[in-house]
């Protein structure tokens, strides 16, 4: 939780391209995995991109992004002199609940993000509002840059009804995941190591709580951030495939296992013996990264993209650390950014191809660790931009390398954020037992997966 759809109108939209005489480099028209249009088998060329005229590139964007925007647009802009970039961005809530409006608009963005899963880029797909990728992320090499299981998060079939195969529809080129930040004074004065190993960690929650600290900060008001809490741990107790096939919809897949039934006793105890503090299902996720910033709480289970932020309002007196398993691997709560997609009304694809081929270039890597975030580009050239960015860093790299971002829940259905949010707050608060708790998301589930076999099975007898 955080931190895709071919169709005749596509075809219409790129091949009304080519009829106005902006070419597309080395386009075909064969068509493959359900996709009319024309492929891009050739890199785009600022001369390509010229023939677009003075025009204007329209970009709607997550507000988490506005950091790296402000760095990419002057810098295509340059490139791309008859280019205007037009940036909107919103709220990650916000724009969930619009994008897809905003796709299917009269004055649909060129460029647009959405989020990986059912919830946001299945209906993106199913109403055939963004364009599949996989020739432009052929061309620019992208396939060989992201391993085969990562791209799988923008795989959806024809139609949007199977997620995690079929066509690629977006690409990111950040990754992110969910950690554990800690105080450093805190644990000097308790003379603790950081902790490396999940039983170090949980050691560790015992000996503050000893001591009489807070471990743990959370902020549960908006009902995600408890659940990226059970999710870490989690994935020291499921293997990261089960999560993953039961979020892409696999059949006589569970989340009801004994893995995750565990994980949610594990953090329904913590919040029992006050390891959380009071009153945080009325704390924001925005105050309790600044209570955590102020002294409260040893440890902050938080996404990697709070890592800038806290640096500067912790003066560097914060560490990162993603426990390891039993086997020394790491798995938790992570994917990759939001994905990018390229609208299927664009009539600007050489430009919005160009734009894309930036933001995933080796040498906008070190733009993008600049402000703070993880590029999934630039190798060892690219230098953090502060101690703690370099330690999220360092793990993200291990974490892909480990095959270990089980993905986000929620994305297991249209329904799944608000049925997240709501059990683990009953979770948190014993109105709910472990086993209600999965069963409650594997009930969401089936429901889910049962109206997509009816909707898939409607639309092959209606062809």
């Amino acid at each position: 939780m955080k931190k895709l759809r071919l169709t005749g109108a596509a075809g219409v939209a790129l091949a009304g391209l080519l009829l106005a005489g902006c070419g597309v480099p080395g386009a075909g028209s064969t068509a493959t995995d359900g996709f009319d249009g024309p492929r891009i088998t050739e890199r785009v060329t600022v001369e390509d991109v010229a023939k677009l005229g003075n025009t204007t590139l329209r970009v709607l964007a997550d507000a988490g992004e506005e950091d790296t925007l402000n760095a990419a647009v002057p810098l295509f802009e340059k490139k791309y002199p008859n280019i205007k970039v037009e940036v909107a961005t919103k709220g990650f809530d916000d724009l969930m609940k619009t994008v897809v409006n905003s796709m299917s608009g009269d004055n649909a963005p060129d460029l647009a993000q959405g989020n990986q899963g059912y919830g946001t880029d299945g209906p993106l797909v199913k109403s055939g509002l963004i364009r599949p990728i996989d020739d432009i992320a052929r061309t620019y090499g992208w396939e060989n840059l992201i391993t085969d299981g990562t791209l799988k998060q923008w795989r959806w079939s024809a139609g949007g009804s199977i997620f995690g195969a079929g066509s690629l529809y977006g690409i990111s080129p950040v990754t992110e995941y969910v950690g554990v930040f800690y105080n450093t004074d805190k644990l000097a004065k308790l003379g603790i190591a950081p902790p490396q190993t999940y039983a170090e960690f949980t050691a560790t929650l015992d000996k503050a709580k000893a001591a009489g600290e807070q471990p743990l900060m959370l902020g549960n008001a908006e009902k995600y951030p408890a659940s990226q809490v059970i999710g870490l741990v989690q994935g020291q107790k499921t293997d990261s495939r089960d999560v993953r096939s039961w979020i892409a919809g696999v059949p006589d897949t569970t989340v009801a296992d004994p893995g995750t039934t565990e994980a949610a006793r594990t953090v329904q105890d913590w919040a029992h013996n006050g390891y959380f503090g009071p009153g945080y299902n009325g704390i924001s996720a925005d105050d309790a990264a600044a209570k955590f910033s102020q002294g409260q709480g040893v440890f902050y289970v938080a996404g990697s993209w709070n890592a800038p932020s806290l640096q500067e309002s912790m003066n560097g007196r914060v560490g990162f650390t993603l426990p390891t398993r039993d086997d020394g691997t790491r798995a938790t709560v992570g994917s990759m950014g939001l994905g990018w997609h390229i609208g299927a009304k664009t009539d600007k694809l050489p430009a919005a191809v160009a734009f894309l081929d930036l933001l995933m270039s080796d040498e906008f890597a070190q733009s993008i660790a600049d402000v703070g975030r993880t590029p999934v580009t630039g190798g060892d050239d690219v230098k953090a931009a502060s101690p703690v960015v370099e330690q999220v860093n360092k793990i993200g790299t291990e974490l892909l390398a480990d095959d270990g971002q089980n993905f986000y829940l929620d994305w297991a259905s249209t329904t799944m954020y608000d049925t997240v949010g709501a059990k683990t707050q009953d979770l948190l608060d014993r109105r709910t037992s472990p086993e209600g708790f999965v069963n409650g998301l594997q009930d969401d589930w089936t429901a889910f997966q049962k109206q997509q076999r009816e909707e898939a099975a409607a639309a092959e007898d209606a062809s």
